[in-house]
């Protein structure tokens, strides 16, 4: 799951479905279409800051402060 995350946030797109299955592995108790339901209320830049830490990922940015990519 953790090289799928780092995939997508590389490609810098959002997969709903693996965003629900890392949900659903940590205790999530929605269905998909409960979770594709509310996805636009979702705050993705939070996500993924909060997935980044807990898979131990580090941000690299320009110095203009844009995203470059995630590692490990």
């Amino acid at each position: 799951m953790k090289s799928d995350y780092i995939k997508m946030r590389n490609s810098n797109t959002v997969d709903w479905q693996l965003l629900y299955t890392i949900g659903s592995s940590r205790g999530m108790k929605l269905s998909p279409e409960e979770f594709m339901a509310g996805a636009g209320f979702i705050n993705i830049p939070e996500i993924v800051e909060e997935l980044d830490k807990q898979f131990e990922l580090t941000t690299l940015y320009r110095k203009d402060g844009s995203f470059v990519k995630v590692v490990e």
